[in-house]
């Protein structure tokens, strides 16, 4: 009687040990399990090239200069209509010149046939790459458009804000839009098409220009 008695003691307690044993293993599974798609969330996030980024256009300068909008042409720079001049021969077409604190210079283009001040094309760039043309002084820290974009970014930090979608022209980054059946933006503006031109000098931006096509 004793002896059985023992013999169901022990095999409790092997059953017991086995549990013990088998809840253990389940739970360190579980950790490892969880810590394995933390791990995998966390590369996801940080690596950029698991993204996928689509092309918007920029519009505006410094959240306030908008392409073909005259009243935020007067926001920008209140005396346009009064005291300033568009120079000629500068670019394909008349332009105003601008410049910032940080010595770069915003250049407006005047489309022939426009209306006075609504500019369809920006383009921005360092002084010293303009020449000897006279730009008006403005109280703004630099240029930059609303998505980021500004003189000195890499081409990786340009492809991480605007997309893959681009073409490689010499030394220059373009993105474009002309599909104008598919495109609200294009419609907004009743434009026939659109572009973004990086150019890029030891791998940082040094000039940018966007807006749309000259007619």
């Amino acid at each position: 009687m004793v002896k059985k008695l023992s013999l169901t003691v022990n095999n409790i307690f092997s059953i017991l040990l086995f549990l013990l044993c088998f809840l253990g293993f389940v739970s360190c599974g579980t950790k490892e399990s969880k810590d394995t798609v933390a791990k995998k969330e966390k590369i996801s996030l940080d690596n950029p090239i698991q993204q996928t980024v689509n092309f918007v256009p920029d519009s505006t300068i410094n959240n306030v200069l908008t392409l073909n909008n005259s009243k935020s042409s007067k926001q920008f720079y209140p005396e346009i209509s009064s005291s300033v001049e568009l120079i000629e021969r500068l670019r394909e077409s008349p332009v105003l010149a601008f410049n910032s604190k940080a010595k770069e210079y915003l250049l407006l283009y005047q489309y022939e046939g426009g209306v006075k001040n609504e500019f369809s094309c920006f383009e921005i760039g360092y002084i010293s790459n303009l020449g000897e043309n006279e730009t008006i002084n403005t109280d703004y820290k630099n240029f930059e458009t609303e998505s980021g974009l500004k003189l000195g970014l890499s081409s990786e930090e340009l492809i991480k804000i605007k997309g893959a979608s681009y073409s490689k022209e010499g030394n220059k980054i373009v993105y474009r839009m002309d599909d104008y059946p598919n495109s609200n933006f294009l419609k907004k503006y009743n434009m026939p098409a659109y572009f973004l031109e990086c150019t890029l000098k030891n791998n940082k931006i040094n000039r940018i220009k966007f807006g749309f096509d000259y007619p």
